[in-house]
């Protein structure tokens, strides 16, 4: 399966990719780290930040919702955290050349 999702997705241009997959799809097809914002959801108890599993589906398709109700187009993820963070805490970490940048969702 990898192998035909990379067929159809290499090569592809964009801007920038938005990846809300969990954890278990990414490794079927690694998108190109410099133009990727993964979605990542925590929450925090007692503030102290935690990884969530049965929320994280539901709060990524929150947050996608929102950005696809939104009238600017991100091209950049400092343009994605300003459009989420209009309804959700979140925090932007910046990736390298081996890692994407990530938007860490609280809900």
């Amino acid at each position: 399966m990898a192998a035909q999702v990379a067929l159809a997705l290499d090569g592809v241009e964009s801007e920038l990719i938005i990846d809300c997959r969990s954890s278990t799809y990414q490794t079927v097809w690694q998108s190109p780290v410099a133009i990727t914002v993964e979605i990542k959801v925590f929450t925090k108890v007692d503030g102290v930040k935690k990884v969530i599993t049965h929320m994280s589906k539901k709060t990524r398709g929150e947050v996608t919702h929102h950005i696809l109700k939104t009238t600017k187009v991100p091209t950049n993820p400092h343009e994605v955290q300003a459009i989420v963070s209009q309804k959700f805490e979140c925090e932007l970490l910046e990736g390298d050349k081996k890692s994407p940048w990530v938007l860490e969702v609280y809900c």
